[in-house]
Protein backbone atom coordinates (compact mmCIF):
# COMPACT_ATOMS: atom_id res chain seq x y z
CA UNK A 1 0.00 0.00 0.00
CA UNK A 2 1.42 3.36 -1.08
CA UNK A 3 1.03 5.94 1.70
CA UNK A 4 2.54 8.95 -0.12
CA UNK A 5 1.31 10.70 -3.24
CA UNK A 6 4.26 12.93 -4.12
CA UNK A 7 8.04 12.96 -3.89
CA UNK A 8 10.53 15.69 -4.76
CA UNK A 9 14.26 16.24 -4.50
CA UNK A 10 15.57 18.48 -1.72
CA UNK A 11 18.97 19.72 -2.98
CA UNK A 12 19.35 22.22 -0.13
CA UNK A 13 19.90 19.27 2.24
CA UNK A 14 22.95 18.22 0.20
CA UNK A 15 24.36 21.72 0.33
CA UNK A 16 23.78 22.03 4.07
CA UNK A 17 25.51 18.71 4.79
CA UNK A 18 28.41 19.59 2.49
CA UNK A 19 28.81 22.98 4.17
CA UNK A 20 28.82 21.45 7.67
CA UNK A 21 31.31 18.77 6.64
CA UNK A 22 33.72 21.27 5.07
CA UNK A 23 33.54 23.43 8.20
CA UNK A 24 34.38 20.36 10.29
CA UNK A 25 37.23 19.32 7.99
CA UNK A 26 38.71 22.83 7.96
CA UNK A 27 38.36 23.07 11.73
CA UNK A 28 40.31 19.84 12.25
CA UNK A 29 43.10 20.67 9.81
CA UNK A 30 43.07 24.35 8.80
CA UNK A 31 44.02 24.65 5.11
CA UNK A 32 46.33 27.61 5.80
CA UNK A 33 48.67 25.56 8.01
CA UNK A 34 51.16 22.84 7.10
CA UNK A 35 50.41 19.47 8.68
CA UNK A 36 52.42 16.25 8.82
CA UNK A 37 49.97 14.73 6.36
CA UNK A 38 51.13 17.32 3.82
CA UNK A 39 54.50 15.54 3.74
CA UNK A 40 52.64 12.48 2.49
CA UNK A 41 49.68 13.67 0.45
CA UNK A 42 50.28 16.13 -2.39
CA UNK A 43 51.90 19.33 -1.11
CA UNK A 44 50.65 21.35 -4.06
CA UNK A 45 47.10 20.93 -2.78
CA UNK A 46 48.06 22.82 0.34
CA UNK A 47 49.42 25.80 -1.60
CA UNK A 48 46.46 25.81 -3.99
CA UNK A 49 44.07 25.87 -1.02
CA UNK A 50 45.81 29.07 0.10
CA UNK A 51 45.79 30.64 -3.35
CA UNK A 52 42.12 29.80 -3.96
CA UNK A 53 40.41 29.82 -0.54
CA UNK A 54 36.90 29.93 -2.00
CA UNK A 55 37.33 26.59 -3.78
CA UNK A 56 36.40 23.38 -2.00
CA UNK A 57 39.64 21.42 -1.74
CA UNK A 58 37.77 18.10 -2.03
CA UNK A 59 35.23 16.91 -4.57
CA UNK A 60 31.89 15.54 -3.39
CA UNK A 61 32.96 11.90 -3.60
CA UNK A 62 35.99 12.63 -1.43
CA UNK A 63 33.84 14.56 1.05
CA UNK A 64 31.51 11.57 1.28
CA UNK A 65 34.43 9.25 2.13
CA UNK A 66 35.70 11.72 4.73
CA UNK A 67 32.18 11.87 6.18
CA UNK A 68 32.20 8.11 6.79
CA UNK A 69 35.61 8.41 8.43
CA UNK A 70 34.37 11.17 10.72
CA UNK A 71 31.33 9.14 11.74
CA UNK A 72 33.36 6.02 12.50
CA UNK A 73 36.02 8.07 14.30
CA UNK A 74 33.46 9.86 16.45
CA UNK A 75 31.83 6.58 17.48
CA UNK A 76 35.16 4.94 18.26
CA UNK A 77 36.06 7.93 20.40
CA UNK A 78 32.79 7.60 22.34
CA UNK A 79 33.58 3.93 22.92
CA UNK A 80 37.02 4.80 24.24
CA UNK A 81 38.84 3.07 21.38
CA UNK A 82 40.19 6.31 19.92
CA UNK A 83 41.72 9.07 22.00
CA UNK A 84 43.30 11.52 19.57
CA UNK A 85 46.75 12.80 20.42
CA UNK A 86 48.27 15.90 18.79
CA UNK A 87 51.97 15.49 18.06
CA UNK A 88 54.56 17.84 16.63
CA UNK A 89 57.72 17.43 14.61
CA UNK A 90 59.86 20.47 13.79
CA UNK A 91 56.90 22.76 14.36
CA UNK A 92 54.59 20.69 12.09
CA UNK A 93 51.59 19.17 13.82
CA UNK A 94 49.73 15.92 13.26
CA UNK A 95 46.90 13.95 14.88
CA UNK A 96 47.35 10.33 15.96
CA UNK A 97 44.14 8.35 16.49
CA UNK A 98 45.51 6.76 19.64
CA UNK A 99 48.73 5.71 21.35
CA UNK A 100 49.16 2.39 23.14
CA UNK A 101 50.60 2.14 26.62
CA UNK A 102 53.85 1.11 24.94
CA UNK A 103 53.96 4.49 23.15
CA UNK A 104 53.10 2.87 19.81
CA UNK A 105 50.99 5.05 17.46
CA UNK A 106 47.82 3.46 16.07
CA UNK A 107 46.07 4.81 12.99
CA UNK A 108 42.51 3.63 12.28
CA UNK A 109 41.36 3.90 8.67
CA UNK A 110 38.02 3.28 6.99
CA UNK A 111 38.23 1.31 3.75
CA UNK A 112 35.47 0.53 1.27
CA UNK A 113 36.81 -2.99 0.68
CA UNK A 114 39.78 -5.21 1.43
CA UNK A 115 41.47 -4.27 -1.85
CA UNK A 116 42.01 -0.74 -0.53
CA UNK A 117 44.26 -2.09 2.21
CA UNK A 118 46.82 -3.35 -0.35
CA UNK A 119 46.43 -0.60 -2.96
CA UNK A 120 48.78 2.27 -3.84
CA UNK A 121 46.61 4.45 -1.62
CA UNK A 122 47.38 2.18 1.35
CA UNK A 123 51.09 2.86 0.85
CA UNK A 124 50.39 6.53 1.54
CA UNK A 125 48.66 5.57 4.78
CA UNK A 126 51.76 3.61 5.82
CA UNK A 127 53.83 6.73 5.13
CA UNK A 128 51.45 8.76 7.27
CA UNK A 129 51.95 6.28 10.12
CA UNK A 130 55.71 6.62 9.68
CA UNK A 131 55.47 10.38 10.29
CA UNK A 132 53.70 9.79 13.58
CA UNK A 133 56.32 7.23 14.58
CA UNK A 134 58.98 9.83 13.79
CA UNK A 135 57.19 12.43 15.92
CA UNK A 136 57.02 9.94 18.82
CA UNK A 137 60.55 8.62 18.15
CA UNK A 138 59.42 5.01 18.03
CA UNK A 139 60.33 2.61 15.23
CA UNK A 140 57.02 0.82 14.81
CA UNK A 141 53.31 1.58 14.67
CA UNK A 142 50.00 -0.09 13.85
CA UNK A 143 47.58 0.47 10.99
CA UNK A 144 44.07 -0.86 11.60
CA UNK A 145 41.31 -0.89 8.97
CA UNK A 146 37.58 -0.79 9.52
CA UNK A 147 35.94 -2.39 6.47
CA UNK A 148 32.12 -2.57 6.44
CA UNK A 149 30.70 -6.10 5.94
CA UNK A 150 33.98 -7.77 7.01
CA UNK A 151 33.98 -9.84 10.20
CA UNK A 152 35.69 -8.12 13.14
CA UNK A 153 38.16 -11.00 13.47
CA UNK A 154 39.13 -10.54 9.81
CA UNK A 155 39.64 -6.77 9.90
CA UNK A 156 43.21 -6.00 8.75
CA UNK A 157 45.61 -4.88 11.49
CA UNK A 158 49.30 -4.56 10.62
CA UNK A 159 52.37 -3.52 12.57
CA UNK A 160 54.95 -1.68 10.47
CA UNK A 161 58.62 -1.23 11.34
CA UNK A 162 60.44 1.85 10.07
CA UNK A 163 63.98 3.05 9.53
CA UNK A 164 63.59 6.35 11.36
CA UNK A 165 66.79 7.79 9.88
CA UNK A 166 65.41 7.38 6.35
CA UNK A 167 61.99 8.65 7.41
CA UNK A 168 63.63 11.68 9.02
CA UNK A 169 65.66 12.52 5.91
CA UNK A 170 62.60 12.26 3.67
CA UNK A 171 60.33 14.21 6.04
CA UNK A 172 62.90 16.96 6.64
CA UNK A 173 63.36 17.45 2.89
CA UNK A 174 59.62 17.66 2.29
CA UNK A 175 59.07 20.06 5.19
CA UNK A 176 61.80 22.32 3.77
CA UNK A 177 60.17 22.30 0.31
CA UNK A 178 56.70 22.85 1.79
CA UNK A 179 57.86 25.80 3.88
CA UNK A 180 59.52 27.37 0.84
CA UNK A 181 56.40 26.90 -1.30
CA UNK A 182 54.20 28.12 1.57
CA UNK A 183 56.20 31.32 2.08
CA UNK A 184 56.46 32.10 -1.63
CA UNK A 185 52.89 30.88 -2.36
CA UNK A 186 54.27 28.97 -5.32
CA UNK A 187 52.88 25.41 -5.66
CA UNK A 188 55.26 24.63 -8.51
CA UNK A 189 58.25 24.52 -6.22
CA UNK A 190 56.78 21.12 -5.30
CA UNK A 191 56.45 18.01 -7.51
CA UNK A 192 53.09 17.03 -9.03
CA UNK A 193 52.79 14.66 -6.06
CA UNK A 194 55.36 13.28 -3.64
CA UNK A 195 55.00 9.85 -5.22
CA UNK A 196 54.82 10.80 -8.93
CA UNK A 197 56.21 13.41 -11.32
CA UNK A 198 53.22 13.19 -13.66
CA UNK A 199 49.45 13.39 -13.40
CA UNK A 200 48.75 9.72 -14.16
CA UNK A 201 48.17 8.59 -10.60
CA UNK A 202 45.31 8.04 -8.17
CA UNK A 203 45.86 11.31 -6.29
CA UNK A 204 45.78 13.60 -9.32
CA UNK A 205 42.82 11.74 -10.81
CA UNK A 206 40.29 13.20 -8.37
CA UNK A 207 42.07 16.43 -7.48
CA UNK A 208 39.92 19.58 -7.74
CA UNK A 209 43.04 21.61 -8.59
CA UNK A 210 44.20 19.41 -11.46
CA UNK A 211 43.42 21.88 -14.25
CA UNK A 212 45.23 24.67 -12.43
CA UNK A 213 48.10 22.35 -11.63
CA UNK A 214 48.48 21.23 -15.24
CA UNK A 215 48.47 24.89 -16.23
CA UNK A 216 51.91 25.30 -14.67
CA UNK A 217 53.08 28.79 -13.80
CA UNK A 218 49.84 30.41 -15.02
CA UNK A 219 48.52 30.30 -11.48
CA UNK A 220 51.31 32.59 -10.33
CA UNK A 221 49.59 35.46 -12.12
CA UNK A 222 46.59 35.32 -9.78
CA UNK A 223 45.92 38.18 -7.39
CA UNK A 224 46.70 37.44 -3.74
Amino acid sequence: MVIWNRREDVPEIHEKIKKILMEKINEREPPNSIWLTDTVFCGRKKIFSILFPKMNRFNERQINRIWLGLIVGAELEKMGIINEVVVEYKGIRGRIDCILDTGEPVEIKVAGNLYTTVSDYAEIQVQQLSRYCLAKNIEHGILFYYVPSVKISNLPAYRYYFDLDKIKDETDYRIEKLNLAFKSKDPFILPATWHSNNFNNWECKECVYRIKCEGGGIVLNCKM
